[in-house]
C-alpha cells in the first residue's frame, strides 16, 4: 500500500520560505567568496546593493542575521569596524598559494592549450576576484613538487608576491649531509636577489634570479630555501626581466637525460651529496664507505647527456655497475678524445 504524502498551504509555504532561505544564505556566502578577502572587506550597504544586484533583498538587519548563520554553519566570515562595520571570508578550500601551484601543475602538463586554459579557470573561480587576479599576473610554467613539505607553498607565495610588486628577496640557503642534516650555506647569513621566476624540474621547483654584484643568472631550490620574505627594495632592472624564456632557461639548465634506463650503482666524494639529492631526492639510500666516499644505485636513463654529466664531476664520480653502462661509458670518453 503506498503512502502519499499531503502538505497543505500553510506548510507549502513554510517550506518555501525555507528554500528561499537557503538559496539567500548561498548567493551570500558566494558574494563574500568572490568579492572580499583579508585585503577587500564589504560593509553592510555595499553587500546590500550587490545582494539587489542578484534579485535578493535584504535588510540590514536580516543580513546581519544571515552573516550570524553562515557563522553557525562554519562558513567563517570575519568583521572589523570602521566608520562603519565591514566583513570578509579569508578560510576557503584551498589558499592563493596552493591555488597556485594546482595552476602551475596543470600548465606543466602535457594536457592541450584549450584544456589548459579550462581546468585553470576553474581552479581560479574557487578563489575571490582579487586574488585570482593577483595569481594571473604572477602566472609562470612549472608544476607541484612531489613533497610533504607546507612550507614550499609559503616560500614560492611570497617570491611570486614580490614579482608582482617588482621587489627584491632574500632568504637563507642550506644543502644536507650525508645524515640529511641541514647545513647552512654563506655563514647562515641572508642572500639578496631580484628574483625572475619560479620553475619546475623533476619534482623541484628552482627560484631563477640575479643579485647585483654577479652578471648572470642563478638557481636555489625552494625546499632548500629558508626564512624567504619580499624586501622593500625594488628589483635591479636588468633585460632578463622582460627578454626572460621559461622553456629555453628550462631546457639549456635543466636537460634531462633521456635514453633506456637501468640500474646503475656510482661512487662519489662527499662534495657530490647535495647534488645527488638535488638529482635523485633525499630518499635515494646512501652507502657510506669512508669519511669521503659515498656509493648509491638507481635507476638511470643512459645516454651521452649522462655521460657528460659524469665527466663534468671531474672525477669526483664515477660508474662501478653494470659493466655494459660501464663499457658504454669508456667508448664514449674515447671517441671525446679522438675528436679533441
Amino acid at each position: 500500500m503506498k503512502t502519499i504524502l499531503t502538505l497543505n498551504h500553510k506548510e507549502l509555504k513554510k517550506m518555501s520560505r525555507t528554500t528561499e532561505q537557503k538559496i539567500k544564505l548561498l548567493v551570500l556566502y558566494d558574494l563574500l567568496c568572490q568579492q572580499t578577502d583579508e585585503n577587500h572587506a564589504l560593509n553592510t550597504d555595499e553587500i546590500i546593493a550587490l545582494l539587489a544586484k542578484r534579485k535578493i533583498a535584504v535588510s540590514r538587519k536580516i543580513l546581519l542575521q544571515d552573516i550570524s548563520l553562515l557563522n553557525e554553519y562554519g562558513y567563517e566570515v570575519l568583521s572589523y569596524k570602521k566608520k562603519y562595520h565591514y566583513y570578509f571570508i579569508v578560510n576557503r578550500h584551498f589558499d592563493t598559494a596552493e591555488i597556485a601551484l594546482l595552476a602551475d601543475a596543470v600548465q606543466a602538463s602535457k594536457l592541450s592549450g584549450t584544456q589548459k586554459q579550462s581546468l585553470t579557470n576553474k581552479l581560479m573561480t574557487t578563489l575571490g576576484d582579487f586574488q585570482a587576479t593577483d595569481l594571473t599576473v604572477a602566472a609562470r610554467f612549472g608544476t607541484i613538487p612531489k613533497r610533504n613539505n607546507k612550507s614550499i607553498i609559503y616560500t614560492i607565495d611570497a617570491i611570486k608576491q614580490a614579482i608582482i610588486d617588482n621587489k627584491q628577496v632574500s632568504f637563507k640557503y642550506y644543502s644536507l649531509d650525508y645524515q640529511k642534516n641541514k647545513v647552512f650555506h654563506n655563514n647562515g647569513k641572508r642572500y639578496l636577489v631580484n628574483p625572475i621566476v619560479v620553475v619546475w624540474h623533476k619534482d623541484n621547483y628552482y627560484l631563477v634570479c640575479y643579485d647585483d654584484k654577479h652578471d648572470g643568472t642563478a638557481n636555489y631550490r625552494i625546499d632548500r630555501i629558508a626564512e624567504a620574505q619580499e624586501e622593500k627594495t625594488e628589483r635591479t632592472y636588468r633585460k632578463e626581466l622582460n627578454e626572460f624564456d621559461v622553456e629555453k632557461y628550462r631546457q639549456k639548465v635543466f636537460s634531462m637525460f633521456g635514453g633506456e634506463e637501468q640500474d646503475t650503482e656510482l661512487q662519489f666524494d662527499s662534495s657530490m651529496l647535495d647534488d645527488i639529492f638535488d638529482r635523485f631526492g633525499e630518499d635515494v639510500h646512501i652507502v657510506r664507505v669512508n669519511d669521503n666516499i659515498y656509493r648509491i644505485k638507481v635507476p638511470i636513463q643512459i645516454s651521452k647527456t649522462f655521460f657528460s654529466w659524469i665527466i663534468g664531476t671531474q672525477g669526483k664520480m664515477r660508474i662501478l655497475s653494470p659493466k655494459t653502462v660501464c663499457e658504454l661509458f669508456n667508448v664514449f670518453v674515447k671517441k671525446i678524445k679522438e675528436e679533441y
